[in-house]
């Protein structure tokens, strides 16, 4: 996936309540700053703050949407379709308008 600034990954095991077998790495190609969490400090979060559960479900909201227009982007149409859709999702999501 390419993330966009304030998302999240790596996070399933938290919802699940099973550990996963998923190893989650990252590349940058720009300067991030990243913050890891232990799923029972996450946890006690939501509990104490509500807001922080619904930022949560809002960020893995936007991953699932990212997800889906990328399956649907990807699949049934030739192979420059599939391109020419591509690369409009990433000029839409990461593009930056200039004259």
């Amino acid at each position: 996936a390419l993330l966009r600034e304030n998302s999240l990954f790596g996070v399933l095991s938290l919802l699940t309540g099973q550990r996963s077998d998923r190893f989650y790495h990252a590349v940058a190609f720009t300067r991030v700053e990243m913050v890891t969490a232990p799923a029972t400090s996450v946890r006690a979060a939501i509990e104490a703050d509500t807001t922080v559960g619904l930022k949560l479900l809002q960020g893995l909201s936007s991953r699932i949407l990212q997800t889906e227009t990328m399956i649907e982007t990807l699949t049934h149409r030739d192979m420059s379709s599939r391109l020419m859709s591509f690369l409009l999702v990433l000029c839409r999501d990461f593009g930056i308008p200039d004259e």
